[in-house]
């Protein structure tokens, strides 16, 4: 199991691992799950144990998980967050090497936990516990430290634990935290916990029988039947401050309660002069008592999007009430922290002394709002601390004639960034792994990031969800019990399947995740009718939430399932499976049945659905840009697509002129890739450029939106005041379709072993890209003019071949490669090295 390391603060390391699925550590663990006494009822523990060394140890081996959240102390000292998001049945757990904070001596790991109630899983209900082990060679043995009713354990009693979720997306609570009940000092060594109570190791509580009272407990219990080492790398954390002040007035307390704070850019006097001596380090930034009946509002910008915990030290008089509000942007003069469903406010009552909290949970927070009731306080920071995936950026395009492109470019990079912490999420809000969110973002993160660990893990995780049927669930890992099933998420998966292969070259994995695939894809057939057409099925089907017919047959779905066919065979034929001609000739079906059966040869579109027999009178860009994406229309047939789709005409992002439903942005992908597949690159990507093009405007934050607003929805066809998030992976998209397009790289072999680069038509001079892969980064340099030259730096382990029909020569002697003539050939072969192709 190739294991690769996080390098920590304070010399703290942290082990992760991309192999394989399977758990090499299962007969390394000694550990019990612990938690509070049953006859205690808090969501929050504070663990600890105390030990002595006799020398302080070289190297060491720490492995922890827990219930829902922890934050791990080691002598005081802070050292993470974890552990990655997982179901309990595939719990994951971190591993460290924490032997530069361990001393000769007496020793003191502390744990704070949080655990949130419900089910986290549609298999076993969820359970608050920790699971703690240290291994270290002390003098001539190994020596270790397990969780166990040697711990002392004490309710955190300053939380409350009816503390409201964030919304109905996520278990993710807001804090309601009393200071006058915090613990102080509980991480370091001489705290006294003489009177805490020991652990209580926990043993099965489910199942018949039960368990006999004198078992021991294990670290396999349920609802954690399997512990599995952690696969992606751990999280930067950093504090973050924010850039200006914006408001600081005294507002009505309705006002709060309404979450409406009308903006007028206004900073009392006192406020303002006792912030320029904060900023400078000489006092804390002191706030006078507020009003009767109004309290003092503070509003800060950070600059940017933030997915963090708001953090604060203050001091005010005892018990007074201060509240915490977060949000990611501002529509128009209106602060609200009310985004869709979620409610990002967290409240505290202040102890009297100088108070330190941070939230528990992350929020996506560009403006963070301060609000204080009653008494005066004193604020000596206020930030957010920062939870962000370690990307590094490796892909690069720029195309001085075109600006644009570059700024969709870094805004897919931004919204990638903007949505992710320790999975590859819808948006910043939900926070879910969506089996199509995987597709979309990915086609963005490989020309960008390239990064592999994330598309790996949330393929695993919705497959460990798999039903036996074979049915997968529209997201993982489950947050409850709500199993909701999208088919075109189902379709997706295997898609993304294939596309992690293709950039990756991970066989491994994918082999094991291949009979996951085969069950998934056996199921989807059994659905189809005589013609190889998704009939009518059992399970509801995404598209965006698009106003589509969704009765019968319908096209945007059975396009998505053409996609998942053509992709299966694929992976089949680079596994060498005998099946994979099986899946080609059901995709060929499928292609020609839908070229058929959806044409209405009167309006020259392809219809939405076909209804037992009948034609759907319902048409959308969503069904002819899948007919177009997938190859099923015939060149006659795109011809007139194309024309209508690329016509100019009012719409207002619901629907056109002519009545045709529009794609949102993430269908969108399909729409732009269709016309530039049938020869309509240039418009495609003028298209993509006008409508993407007012998510980049000054006001906004750079990142691409959810729907076309953010301060509303068209999903059911007409325009809806409701507030949308404006960071949507699904959106993230346009790398791809600047490889291929403007670039004109296309990958087609595993793991990026073999690239096709075309001449593209588009009206650019000057091109210039870097492309990662597993190999190194690809380099590929156009510049078109009197003496027109290709320019491309390739790493070993890569093949690209030039297409050489796409010059459009008249004699191909013309061309040259290293400043010598080629022969007449369709394609030129090219490895390692700098080379310069001259035409």
């Amino acid at each position: 199991m190739a294991q690769e390391i996080s390098e920590l603060p304070n010399g703290v390391k942290g082990f992760w691992t991309q192999g394989s699925l399977n758990n090499d550590f299962l007969n390394d663990w000694k550990a019990q799950w612990i938690w509070l006494p049953e006859s205690v009822k808090n969501d929050v523990m504070l663990a600890r144990r105390n030990f002595t060394l006799s020398k302080k140890p070289e190297s060491s081996k720490f492995l922890i998980t827990a219930s829902s959240k922890y934050e791990l102390y080691i002598n005081g000292t802070y050292i993470c967050q974890g552990p990655a998001r997982s179901a309990p049945h595939h719990q994951s757990f971190d591993i460290f090497d924490v032997s530069s904070l361990l001393i000769k001596g007496e020793n003191c790991i502390a744990v704070r936990v949080h655990y949130q109630r419900g089910t986290t899983s549609y298999h076993l209900n969820g359970r608050a516990g920790l699971l703690v082990q240290l291994d270290i060679e002390d003098e001539t043995k190994t020596k270790s430290i397990v969780s166990d009713e040697n711990w002392k354990v004490h309710p955190d009693l300053s939380w409350d634990s009816n503390s409201k979720p964030i919304s109905r997306f996520q278990l993710v609570v807001n804090d309601n935290i009393n200071l006058n009940q915090k613990i102080t000092g509980f991480e370091l060594i001489n705290f006294d916990d003489s009177k805490w109570s020991q652990g209580l190791p926990l043993l099965r509580n489910s199942g018949w029988p039960s368990p006999k009272k004198d078992e021991k407990a294990k670290s396999l219990t349920t609802p954690w039947t399997s512990l599995i080492p952690r696969d992606i790398p751990y999280l930067n954390e950093t504090d973050i401050t924010p850039i200006k002040l914006i408001e600081a007035k005294q507002v009505p307390i309705e006002d709060i309660e309404k979450a409406s704070i009308l903006l007028s850019g206004g900073i009392q006097k006192e406020v303002d002069k006792s912030y320029e001596k904060y900023l400078k380090g000489k006092a804390p930034l002191s706030i006078q008592l507020s009003e009767t009946d109004k309290v003092w509002f503070l509003l800060f910008d950070f600059g940017k999007v933030i997915s963090g915990m708001p953090k604060l030290e203050i001091k005010g008089v005892k018990n007074t009430e201060v509240s915490i509000l977060s949000a990611p942007f501002i529509v128009g003069d209106v602060f609200t922290h009310h985004i869709v469903a979620s409610n990002f406010k967290d409240e505290l009552v202040l102890s009297g002394k100088k108070d330190t909290w941070q939230a528990m949970y992350f929020k996506p927070a560009r403006y963070m709002a301060v609000v204080i009731k009653g008494s005066p306080v004193e604020i000596y920071d206020l930030s957010i601390h920062q939870l962000e995936y370690p990307f590094e950026l490796k892909g690069h395009i720029s195309t001085p004639e075109a600006p644009w492109i570059e700024a969709l470019w870094e805004a897919s990079v931004k919204t990638i960034n903007t949505c992710t912490t320790d999975a590859f999420t819808d948006n910043y809000r939900e926070r879910r792994q969506y089996a199509q969110t995987g597709y979309y973002a990915a086609k963005g993160n490989y020309f960008t990031y390239g990064d592999f660990a994330l598309q790996r893990r949330y393929l695993i995780q919705v497959a460990q969800e798999q039903e036996a049927g074979g049915l997968m669930p529209a997201y993982a890992p489950l947050t409850g019990d709500d199993y909701m099933v999208i088919l075109d998420s189902n379709c997706l998966w295997v898609r993304s399947l294939h596309d992690y292969l293709l950039y990756s070259g991970d066989f491994d994995t994918v082999k094991e995740l291949l009979p996951s695939a085969k069950k998934l894809m056996s199921l989807l057939h059994s659905y189809t009718n005589g013609l190889g057409v998704l009939d009518s099925p059992p399970y509801a089907y995404w598209l965006d939430h698009a106003l589509n017919d969704r009765r019968g047959a319908n096209l945007c779905l059975n396009g998505h399932y053409q996609g998942a066919l053509k992709d299966f065979s694929k992976i089949l034929e680079w596994l060498e499976d005998e099946h994979a001609q099986l899946y080609r000739n059901r995709a060929l079906l499928l292609k020609e049945s839908v070229r058929t059966q959806f044409w209405d040869a009167n309006k020259e579109l392809f219809v939405d659905a076909v209804i037992d027999g009948e034609q759907s009178k319902m048409f959308s860009e969503h069904a002819n840009a899948m007919a177009l994406a997938e190859g099923i229309a015939t060149q006659k047939q795109a011809k007139v697509i194309s024309k209508f789709l690329l016509a100019k005409d009012k719409h207002n992002f619901i629907k056109r002129e002519n009545g045709v439903t529009m794609v949102t942005p993430a269908m969108s992908y399909f729409l732009h890739k269709g016309l530039a597949d049938y020869s309509n690159e240039e418009a495609a990507l003028n298209m993509l450029n006008t409508r993407f093009g007012h998510m980049l405007e000054p006001h906004a934050n750079g990142t691409l939106w959810e729907e076309w607003w953010r301060n509303g929805t068209g999903r059911i066809g007409k325009f809806q005041e409701r507030t949308r998030s404006d960071a949507q992976t699904e959106s993230a998209f346009p790398p791809a379709l600047f490889a291929k397009y403007v670039l004109g790289v296309e990958v087609t072999k595993p793991g990026m072993s073999e690239v096709v680069i075309k001449r593209r038509k588009v009206n650019l001079f000057n091109i210039d890209g870097e492309i990662p892969s597993p190999h190194g980064i690809l380099t590929v340099s156009w510049d078109i003019g009197n003496e027109s030259s290709l320019n491309l730096n390739i790493p070993e382990g890569m093949l690209i071949k030039i297409d050489l029909d796409s010059f459009n020569l008249e004699d191909k002697k013309g061309i040259f490669i290293n400043g010598e003539k080629i022969n007449n050939s369709n394609f030129l072969e090219l490895r390692k090295g700098s080379h310069k192709i001259s035409f």
